[in-house]
């Protein structure tokens, strides 16, 4: 029997210091699993008190398997991991039986458990407990009761020590996917013949006027006069998940996360949210981001935030870069700092500091900072880019009060009215295109790194409204690949190339008539559509970009080439 308790002893004493530990050095990581808990229990008003009871149930957790191991009051000891494991096994349960918190975070991020694991773990660990709790007196302490009260203490001491470290800096193991030697790209893989999710996809159309479902198989969409109403998608089985699965780097929509981890000199600036960021931390992020931009790093701030709020900070600490979105619990598990400092080379974490460490980030040298924007160029396309919108936008005006607010912004009299602006336009269309040339032949395309956000679309365009698309296609498509221009203004100018040339466009950005009625260009593969369209950074469906277009009682329908080809001809 004594056998049994001193074995049980053993047994629960190293699994609560070992579960204790990998969540003492990365309190951060409890603290947000116990905002999570405190979310689907609806205790919200317990959420500010998240850090602090993390903190006490990890020391907790820790110095009881302590006690246990050499027996400083077994009594009070036992006692106290029952009543813990009574708590451990309500939550676990909760997680379990409801699915609303799939992983408990019993061992931090060193050992993932399902949660009907976690919670079946929890009753052998109740009745191993409820064993010493009844065999209390075979737990003697080593040696001394002394000497038990001293190991104990040196145990609360170092713990402490250790909490405090890491709260300052950074844990001292990192478990998760985001450690200083992974590549992301490698582990955003989905492996070959890899399981992939199951869903059950329901549309629900208007039929006669009354809201029905269908499944895909029953394309609701080719029944006449069926109008869109919502969509429901349910997971039926989960696949295989890589260990990066939600990391971006998006801006204005566009995900630029396959041409940042190419670059050998990144550094991200963390910030989950700046609303909660330590202020005085940006003091040190502004010396180091300077000395990284001197030496041809590229930075960015990668946060969940606003532009605006980020636009505040930029301005009041003087931060010399941009920022990119990311989600905020991915940001969270790249780095326990707010804000913290991550250096990647071809997609691999080279280096992670909290700001309190920003002295210590090693920075690579090299031969400064990249070229700036050319202003004088960048004026230039400006004023030409005002040309182009001329005559253009006094033509395609909606109402006689738009058209005669027009002609004031550009001072033409009312006397031109009737003249052929169209000649007019296509003078300056064509000396634009003899201005962009020169400027794409000792250049290459003009986008961002060379004129800016605010005018990085511009020449595209000038492209767009000539008839020259053809010869600029590929550079505007390879210039839009390295973010230099907003992505979807690409696909509408490989749209408008195929059109003319009376082929299926791709994105469905053009449009035509069909015996009278308008309708959106026959559209290719129009079963993937839906993933170009958001790949491109298409905010609406084509059912919706043709509501837009159309009206809202619009259905669309994607009909054939053949179908616009014949009739064009009779």
């Amino acid at each position: 029997m004594k056998f049994i308790t001193q074995l049980f002893r053993f047994i629960i004493g190293v699994l609560f210091i070992f579960s204790g530990y990998v969540k003492l050095i990365d309190p951060l990581g409890s603290q947000y699993k116990f905002v999570e808990y405190f979310e689907v229990l609806h205790l919200d008003f317990l959420i500010p008190y998240a850090l602090p009871f993390a903190i006490f149930l990890i020391m907790l957790e820790t110095m009881l398997g302590v006690m246990l191991l050499v027996g400083f009051k077994s009594k009070f000891t036992t006692r106290s991991l029952f009543l813990l494991m009574l708590v451990f096994l309500f939550l676990t349960f909760y997680s379990a039986y409801t699915g609303k918190v799939t992983d408990c975070g019993c061992f931090g991020d060193a050992i993932k458990l399902t949660a009907w694991q976690t919670f079946y773990k929890n009753v052998v660990f109740i009745i191993l407990i409820l064993w010493l709790l009844k065999n209390y007196d075979d737990i003697r302490p080593v040696y001394s009761k002394k000497l038990s009260f001293a190991l104990s203490l040196l145990a609360l001491l170092i713990f402490s020590y250790i909490g405090y470290y890491v709260m300052h800096h950074l844990p001292l193991i990192d478990f998760r996917p985001y450690a200083v030697g992974n590549n992301i790209p490698s582990q955003m893989i989905y492996p070959e013949g890899a399981k992939e999710d199951k869903f059950k996809m329901t549309f629900i159309y208007k039929v006669n006027g009354e809201d029905k479902e269908f499944s895909e198989d029953e394309k609701p969409w080719e029944i006449k006069g069926a109008e869109y109403v919502d969509r429901k998608t349910v997971l039926v089985e989960k696949g295989y998940e890589p260990p990066i699965h939600d990391f971006t780097m998006e801006k204005n929509g566009r995900d630029l996360t396959p041409q940042l981890m190419k670059l050998e000199k990144l550094m991200l600036i963390i910030s989950y949210n700046l609303e909660k960021a330590d202020d005085k931390g940006f003091d040190n992020i502004e010396l180091i981001t300077d000395k990284a931009l001197d030496n041809g790093y590229t930075v960015y701030l990668l946060t969940a935030s606003t532009q605006e709020k980020f636009n505040e900070i930029k301005k009041a600490h003087q931060l010399d870069f941009d920022m990119l979105f990311c989600d905020e619990t991915t940001l969270k598990t790249i780095i326990r700092s707010n804000p913290g400092i991550v250096t990647i080379n071809n997609g691999t974490i080279v280096g992670k500091w909290s700001y309190n460490d920003f002295e210590d980030v090693k920075i690579k040298e090299g031969m400064g900072r990249k070229v700036g924007v050319d202003f004088a160029l960048k004026a230039s396309l400006d004023s030409i880019f005002k040309l182009d919108q001329k005559y253009r936008s006094i033509i395609n005006a909606k109402s006689p009060k738009e058209r005669e607010m027009l002609m004031k912004k550009y001072h033409i009299s009312e006397d031109s009215i009737g003249t052929d602006f169209w000649d007019k336009q296509t003078q300056i269309d064509l000396s634009s295109i003899e201005f962009l040339d020169k400027v794409i032949k000792d250049h290459g395309y003009p986008g961002r790194s060379l004129v800016g956000e605010v005018s990085k679309d511009a020449a595209a365009e000038l492209i767009i409204h000539s008839n020259t698309i053809d010869k600029y296609l590929d550079a505007v498509k390879a210039a839009a690949e390295r973010n230099e221009l907003t992505y979807t203004k690409a696909a509408e100018m490989e749209d408008i190339s195929l059109v003319n040339q009376q082929k299926e466009q791709l994105y469905g950005t053009q449009t035509t008539t069909l015996n009278g009625q308008d309708i959106i260009w026959p559209i290719k593969d129009f079963e993937t559509l839906r993933y170009r369209r958001e790949k491109a950074g298409f905010d609406l469906t084509i059912y919706e970009y043709a509501k837009e277009l159309f009206g809202k009682d619009y259905v669309f329908e994607n009909h054939s080439l053949n179908e616009v080809l014949n009739q064009k001809d009779e």
